[in-house]
């Protein structure tokens, strides 16, 4: 049985979920928290990477997370670093059930800032 290499989820995160509504013809996307909103998590930041997209510059930063499995996690839903709504990072791919064992959710996610 694989066993994820962490030591302790002590990083605490607030799961928030994608909804989109119809405001006068075009999609308005709104995050709301889940229930239950915070969890703990083994957060491992990969670093960074800057690149300029028409004429702005922009900076992706992406990490690995380990968490408890949850069921309810899908790729709409993002996550918020130590509850802090500067810190959003978007759930990137489909959340991995390491050998669909219902134990441990394995999670790529990925921020973006313009400047």
């Amino acid at each position: 049985m694989w066993r994820p290499d962490v030591q302790q989820m002590v990083t605490p995160i607030r799961v928030q979920r994608r909804r989109e509504t119809t405001v006068n013809g075009s999609p308005k996307v709104v995050y709301e928290d889940a229930d239950p909103a915070l969890d703990f998590c083994n957060w491992k930041s990969r670093g960074g990477t800057e690149s300029t997209q028409s004429g702005a510059l922009v900076v992706e930063d992406t990490a690995d997370v380990v968490l408890w499995y949850r069921s309810d996690i899908s790729q709409k839903d993002r996550l918020l670093l130590n509850d802090d709504s500067k810190l959003a990072y978007d759930v990137i791919g489909p959340p991995e059930n390491v050998e669909q064992r219902n134990m441990f959710l394995v999670l790529k996610v990925r921020r973006a800032v313009n400047n």
